[in-house]
């Protein structure tokens, strides 16, 4: 469970505690203990509290870390997530339709190409993300130039791996066997 951390780290931090102060209120009330046992006990229960308080310390910084990096990865996943399926993403709509900024976008995308995980290209002065796929898409519409062979109409991208006429519905998406260059008409 993402973050569980923070809470086994608050339950430490709680135990230790415990552990530390009830032993010393037990020998602070206990009449027939002499003081260097009073002493001995509570040096003991403080030391083992405060090892126990500091792996709760430490669980629970690691729990708001893994939290932070969940959701920097649920982030980035949601910018993966619709580059593929739109093909083509208008950076400005993606910052809005997510809630973020556009340089926290630029920031994702940056990751995602650190890792090897974004393919396509980024047009930041146009302001868009444009995914492998459609990039051969549109490579493959240009080099048909670009025209419906139903009827003519200018083509567009229509998503991941789409092309489609906006005039007769015509879709074109590419052939995986042909090397992904060779288009292939589904007529709608």
């Amino acid at each position: 469970m993402i973050g569980q951390g923070k809470l086994i780290g608050l339950a430490l931090i709680v135990i230790g505690a415990a552990v530390a102060f009830i032993p010393i209120l037990w020998a602070a009330s206990n009449a027939t203990l002499e003081p260097g046992s009073r002493t001995l006990v509570g040096g003991c229960s403080v030391f083992l509290g405060l090892v126990i308080a500091a792996a709760g310390v430490y669980f629970f910084v690691s729990g708001r870390t893994e939290t932070a990096q969940y959701a920097e990865a649920s982030q980035e996943r949601a910018v993966l997530n619709a580059v593929a399926a739109r093909g083509e993403v208008n950076i400005g709509q993606l910052a809005a339709e997510m809630h973020v900024t556009g340089d926290q976008i630029r920031q994702y995308v940056s990751s995602l190409v650190g890792k090897g995980l974004f393919t396509g290209y980024i047009d930041w002065k146009g302001g868009r993300l444009v995914s492998a796929d459609a990039a051969s898409l549109r490579s493959a519409n240009l080099t048909a130039g670009g025209k419906c062979p139903n009827c003519g109409g200018d083509l567009s991208l229509a998503g991941k791996g789409l092309i489609k006429c906006p005039y007769c519905g015509t879709e074109f998406f590419l052939d995986p066997s042909a090397g992904g260059g060779k288009p292939a008409a589904a007529a709608s």
